[in-house]
């Protein structure tokens, strides 16, 4: 997913969503992420989806250890986006496992332990975690926003 072009569209839609849309969308942000994938370190990884020739969803996912032991390192999924129209049906679905199937493939190689999932756009939250915990997450608490 190195193709700024092809999720610029989407990273837009999801900022849109996310309760910081009152604030500026900062492509130049973006285009660092982007970066850093074409970088190929092979602590970052991305999955970009088209369906019927249209772009749909996206991640971004890095290789990371854990806060409390450097021995331990695990996946963090930074964003997912699945679009709004199709993020409820069966499409949406059939998405969401494939991106699944492919962050475990990028994530195992790598010795990762588990994938942890930051939930912080506010897009569909119930969803999110009834999906995650469908899928054997465990729900640790919460990330919260306090603006000031």
């Amino acid at each position: 997913m190195a193709d700024l072009e092809k999720i610029l569209p989407l990273a837009r839609q999801l900022h849109k969503e996310s309760i910081f849309s009152d604030m500026p969308f900062d492509q130049p942000q973006l285009e660092k992420v982007v970066n850093d994938l074409k970088d190929e370190t092979g602590y970052h990884g991305a999955v970009y989806v088209e369906y019927e020739g249209e772009a749909v969803a996206f991640a971004y996912f890095y290789f990371a250890p854990m806060l409390s032991s450097k021995k331990t390192w695990v996946t963090v999924m930074h964003t997912v986006y699945i679009r709004s129209d199709i993020r409820s049906t069966e499409i949406g679905s059939y998405v969401w496992q494939r991106i699944m199937l492919a962050v475990r493939g990028w994530s195992a190689p790598r010795g990762s332990k588990g994938i942890m999932f930051n939930v912080v756009s506010g897009v569909a939250i119930q969803e999110t975690d009834m999906v995650l915990r469908a899928n054997g997450a465990t729900h640790l608490g919460g990330n919260y926003f306090m603006r000031l």
